[in-house]
């Protein structure tokens, strides 16, 4: 007896529903995927705010600045919250390097990264190869005017990040101050940085704009705080605690340190 073997419409048929079966699956594996690797993101802020926690306790509850103005030789004149590589770029309105371009000469340590177990701690899995790091610290400042202003003047001048309460420019380079810890009126709701398409780790991307409950609906503006997360953001506070965020989620007083001065 003849061994019969499988028909074309039979394997044309196998093959249909291994194609099917596979445009099913293959979605739900890139999920996955792509969820393993926030999982591996929010542990890395969660040991960068930890990081942070144990600057402000070895500096007398002074949390960090952003960048401060600081020559030394073979680095450019500036340090930053965070290290990277300062001097692969000309300075650019007041800061050094680009944290957007590869680095190409030695990193200069940030003043938290003595508190860090190696660089890969600030670059996300999803991050763009060719950039350093997507971090940006909470860059609100009283040097910067908002429209904001005009529906509530109370707010001019007294907005700002931990690490932004004052700007001056020093050798044609920004130079930050911090605030104490106790300034900050309510820690677990202030931010300290995120994810964010900024050429140097700090950005001030919302304040200009008048908003105060959900920010303003723009597709720039949400491309360049979900950088990496499509439908949201990984952040860290100036508590401690990492979790991921939405675009159309943040309000305005977690930008800054005072509270009081919003109705």
């Amino acid at each position: 007896m003849s061994k019969r073997g499988f028909t074309l419409i039979e394997l044309l048929v196998v093959i249909a529903i291994i194609s099917i079966l596979a445009a099913i699956l293959f979605p739900v594996f890139a999920q996955a995927k792509n969820a393993a690797k926030g999982i591996v993101c929010i542990s890395n802020m969660k040991q960068l705010s930890a990081a942070s926690i144990l600057y402000v306790s070895d500096y007398d509850g002074m949390w960090y600045p952003l960048a401060r103005y600081e020559p030394l030789a073979g680095f450019a004149p500036q340090v930053f919250w965070i290290g990277y590589d300062d001097n692969n770029g000309p300075n650019v309105n007041g800061y050094w390097g680009r944290v957007d371009e590869p680095a190409q000469n030695p990193i200069r340590p940030g003043l938290i990264d003595i508190y860090l177990k190696n660089d890969d701690i600030k670059k996300c899995p999803n991050k763009p190869g060719k950039t350093q790091t997507a971090l940006a610290a909470n860059g609100f400042s009283p040097l910067h005017n908002s429209a904001y202003y005009v529906t509530n003047p109370a707010a001019q001048g007294q907005e700002y990040g931990p690490g932004a309460k004052t700007q001056a420019i020093v050798g044609g380079t920004f130079d930050f101050t911090a605030v104490q810890e106790s300034e900050i009126e309510e820690s677990s709701a202030t931010l300290a940085a995120w994810e964010h398409d900024a050429f140097v780790p700090l950005c001030n991307f919302l304040q200009p704009h008048d908003w105060v409950e959900g920010p303003p609906p723009s597709q720039a503006l949400k491309d360049h705080f979900n950088l990496l997360h499509t439908s949201g953001t990984n952040t860290f506070w100036c508590d401690g605690h990492a979790k991921r965020i939405g675009y159309g989620a943040l309000k305005r007083r977690w930008f800054s340190v005072r509270k009081d001065i919003y109705p």
